[in-house]
């Protein structure tokens, strides 16, 4: 059901009287309805049934759901910043790469949701909750898909993938078995949260508490997080892969047999394989390091100046401070990555172009990656493929963005003097201003 702005408005009107009780006040009951690009904020719907409603994209800034009733709704990318839900029932929910920074879910319920499917509308939930959007986050629509047999019970767990949820108070949440792949965490607060089961693959925790959380079996792989959390008794019993150490001469080595198997075209030496090793400062400039596999690979602070990166897997690599001026990163697969305050004036990560016999292009797919404060001056980032990417308070001053994919990018604080952005695609771009 799709509600018009005007009958919306009456039922907040009318359910905002009733927590005032007073006369002719009525609860809102607005489970299944289509409230998608519905402008909320700073409305205040605490204890309004929205089981099962379809809130994506909605604005709901500052938006009181205290007590509400948001059970296996859609919230993927909505705007959440500020909002109250305090003791809300979100079981089974997904909010898929939507703003939640200082938003608060105190002692909220945020467990697993089991559906049996009895009618057309929850075959239509499980569908679009299981099934990943588009690069773009577009959503491809509903079109001939296979039926779901009736009876059937499925296990939907709350989705916060990709999310921004920087200083949220999740204080005594219940978090069992959230998903928290990519979602940015930054000084959140997950003081007593039950986080037992729970994903946080490549999810940026800096800052994070998480005292008195319980992280039984939660796997916090290539997640971001500060030194001294890692000593904490409660991520004892989180999965966690370490990082592997590698000395000089290992890594001489490696570079050596890689070499060899680049000039030999494979039939000789060994391709570099460094995924989830430690080389933080380590003085790499101009290593050649093209179609190396580094996924998950540490590189704090490790100088990469003109290295040749070119089609490497740098997936969910962290190279926070990394100097990597000039370096050749065309073609390179860098999502998930994170390069906050990394220097990458004048670095290469447009495509590579006419590879093989069929003459194909490579574009650097650098979706969700991370750039905060990071120095892109003079980069050239034709044609990457940047959905979601971080740019906040980077600099991008003279950067090549013609023809890159921005959509749903955040540019707030970015320095943009004479960065060219011709025929890039810019839907749902956060912090981009009207004039550059």
């Amino acid at each position: 059901m799709r509600l018009s702005p005007e009958a919306l408005a009456a039922i907040v009107q009318l359910h905002e009287r009733f927590l005032a009780h007073k006369a002719g006040g009525r609860r809102a009951l607005l489970r299944y309805t289509d409230l998608s690009d519905r402008d909320l904020a700073a409305c205040d719907l605490s204890d309004a049934d929205l089981t099962a409603a379809r809130l994506r994209r909605a604005n709901l800034a500052a938006t009181s759901l205290r007590g509400a009733q948001l059970s296996l709704c859609d919230l993927r990318q909505a705007n959440l910043d500020g909002a109250d839900m305090t003791s809300a029932d979100m079981r089974g929910s997904c909010f898929r790469g939507a703003e939640m920074n200082r938003s608060v879910l105190a002692h909220a319920d945020l467990r697993e949701a089991t559906v049996v499917l009895y009618e057309e509308r929850q075959a239509q939930i499980v569908r679009s909750f299981r099934e990943p959007m588009s690069d773009d986050g577009v959503d491809p629509g509903d079109g001939e898909v296979a039926p779901l047999p009736q009876g059937t019970s499925y296990n939907l767990r709350a989705d916060f993938t990709d999310a921004a949820m920087r200083a949220s108070n999740l204080e005594g949440a219940d978090l069992r078995r959230a998903n928290f792949t990519g979602t940015i965490l930054e000084g959140a607060n997950f003081a007593q949260a039950k986080l037992a089961g729970a994903t946080f693959h490549s999810a940026v925790l800096t800052g994070a508490n998480l005292r008195g959380a319980d992280l039984e079996g939660a796997d916090v792989t290539d997640a971001l997080l500060d030194p001294e959390a890692l000593e904490l008794a409660e991520l004892a019993k989180a999965i966690r892969r370490p990082y592997a150490e590698r000395s000089e001469q290992d890594v001489a080595e490696i570079l050596r047999q890689h070499a060899e198997w680049l000039d030999s075209q494979g039939q000789r030496g060994t391709r570099a394989l460094l995924a989830k090793v430690d080389l933080s400062d380590r003085s790499m400039a101009q290593a050649r390091l093209v179609m190396a596999l580094l996924p998950g690979a540490k590189l704090n602070r490790t100088d990469l100046t003109e290295a040749l990166l070119t089609m490497a897997d740098l997936t969910s690599a962290d190279l926070r401070q990394a100097r990597l001026g000039e370096a050749d990163l065309r073609g390179a697969t860098l999502r998930r990555a994170c390069f906050n305050a990394a220097d990458l004036a004048g670095a290469k990560l447009g495509p590579l172009l006419d590879v093989g016999a069929h003459h194909t292009d490579f574009p650097a797919n650098c979706d969700r990656a991370r750039f905060v404060g990071a120095n892109l001056a003079g980069a050239n980032l034709r044609r990457a493929n940047l959905v979601g990417a971080d740019f906040t308070n980077a600099d991008l001053t003279g950067a090549q963005l013609q023809e890159a994919r921005l959509d749903s990018a955040t540019f707030t604080g970015a320095k943009l003097a004479d960065a060219n952005l011709d025929g890039a695609r810019l839907n749902r771009v956060k912090g981009l201003p009207e004039k550059r």
